[in-house]
């Protein structure tokens, strides 16, 4: 179950910085990309808290494992999905849109 929501949260993430992309806003990707991570460090986890027991006996590890999983796995693959969609755009769109210039070039008619 948490590992579907973060997947929901990444495909989430991406879509973002497509619409923030045809917007041309300038910081949207940092931004979207802090307030994913500060709802994995401080908000996701806890919608996924099992309620307490009413006999007054709660134990907190599963508590524990559940903070740690958005902590770290959560966190590592914003960062991860950020860092792949900025390489990509930054770095490969470029080079395609060069290559696709000199194959016009090369078949466009001389005059």
């Amino acid at each position: 179950m948490i590992l579907n929501f973060i997947i929901l949260i990444s495909v989430s993430q991406l879509l973002l910085y497509l619409i923030i992309d045809k917007l041309n806003f300038r910081y949207g990707k940092v931004l979207i990309l802090t307030l994913i991570l500060v709802g994995h460090f401080f908000i996701f986890p806890k919608y996924f808290y099992p309620e307490p027991n009413s006999d007054g006996v709660n134990c907190g590890m599963p508590v524990l494992g559940i903070t740690f999983a958005f902590w770290v796995f959560g966190s590592a693959i914003t960062l991860l999905v950020h860092s792949i969609y900025s390489f990509i755009k930054n770095r490969i769109n470029p080079l395609l849109t060069t290559i696709a210039k000199h194959i016009q070039l090369c078949l466009s008619p001389v005059h």
